[in-house]
């Protein structure tokens, strides 16, 4: 099976070094937005604004996704 890493860019660059192994690119999708939409509610509990960037590369260090979530919280 594949192996796929996913390096986080939120200000400060996090580089995969372990990886996943996921049989498919629908799988690689589905694990990437996960983990995109978690850390995005992580950090988004102590900012106002920020912008969070997910990118997959493979074994070869090709990039089949990139995943770039916006969050911008206005209060009254």
């Amino acid at each position: 099976m594949p192996r796929f890493y996913f390096d986080v860019h939120d200000g400060v660059d996090i580089c995969d070094e372990v990886g996943r192994e996921l049989p498919d690119r629908a799988a690689v999708r589905e694990e990437a937005l996960g983990v995109a939409i978690k850390l995005l509610a992580a950090e988004a509990a102590e900012a106002k604004e920020m912008t969070l960037i997910l990118t997959v590369r493979d074994q070869s260090g090709a990039t089949p996704l990139k995943i770039r979530l916006v969050s911008q919280i206005e209060e009254g």
